[in-house]
């Protein structure tokens, strides 16, 4: 009896050791493999401008992409090139847009407040594929943004951070600014003018919106003072202050911006 309570009790033992190495090994590799995304990867463009409001793994998991809080109407754009694989209403994403690319990867633009692009179009990196909206289970406009190493599928095992392969460029992170037409708006109603004050970036050039759009930027990072950024762009503090339309010389960390005219 004690022979087979040592027996069970080494058997026990085992099957932790190889339990708890096995799990080592994949953590090992999920770390390896966001540590070779994070470094060869950062490749595509971000899809709007706007702040990140929620990121990949939160609400238990069950997040598989990151919110971007925009005003209704601020542009999205495909990632990278690549073919429009489906296009419509759902009754979770809203109007959704799912692109797939040629490096395997799929990306998904969810509840969007108009498509423009449609099933089997192919689309250029930084095309306008909609607008920012709050269509399907939403509350507030922002646009949900997935990326999966492979085709979606519904229970999005293929689903990766996009903060790994989101590029660092500010080109690529503002690609949507490019949008000039986008940003034309007659109406006085001010919740659906597109006010850059509202969004992170674009703190204190609220009343240039319109001449930002083509002009080099900067987000403003910690350790980032008015000085430093005009000894980096060979600017000068009251050019910087003039531009951004800054009453002093205080910037916020996620501020945008204007860095020559």
């Amino acid at each position: 009896m004690i022979d087979i309570i040592k027996r069970f009790c080494i058997a026990v033992a085992l099957g932790l050791c190889i339990g708890i190495l096995f799990l080592g090994t994949q953590t090992a590799k999920a770390e390896e493999k966001n540590n070779v995304l994070q470094v060869d990867e950062q490749s595509l463009i971000w899809p709007t401008v706007g702040e990140v409001s929620d990121t990949f793994g939160t609400r238990e998991g069950k997040h598989f992409g990151i919110d971007i809080a925009a005003v209704e109407g601020t542009p999205v754009v495909s990632a990278a090139d690549g073919m429009v694989s489906k296009s419509y209403y759902s009754d979770t994403y809203g109007e959704v847009v799912f692109i797939e690319h040629e490096n395997g990867y799929e990306t998904v633009y969810a509840h969007l407040h108009d498509r423009f692009v449609s099933e089997g179009q192919a689309i250029e990196g930084g095309s306008q594929l909609g607008t920012v909206g709050n269509t399907g289970r939403s509350q507030g406009n922002h646009l949900h943004f997935e990326v999966h190493d492979g085709s979606w599928n519904i229970d999005k095992s293929e689903a990766i951070d996009p903060l790994f392969v989101l590029s660092e460029k500010d080109s690529d992170r503002y690609a949507a600014l490019s949008l000039d037409s986008a940003y034309e708006n007659d109406t006085e109603d001010s919740e659906a003018v597109y006010v850059m004050s509202n969004l992170p970036g674009m703190g204190k050039a609220g009343d240039q919106e319109r001449n930002v759009v083509g002009q080099p930027v900067k987000m403003v990072e910690s350790g980032d003072t008015l000085w430093s950024i005009s000894q980096l762009y060979d600017t000068s503090i009251e050019e910087l202050m003039e531009w951004n339309g800054l009453s002093d010389e205080s910037i916020i960390v996620g501020d945008l911006l204007i860095v020559d005219q």
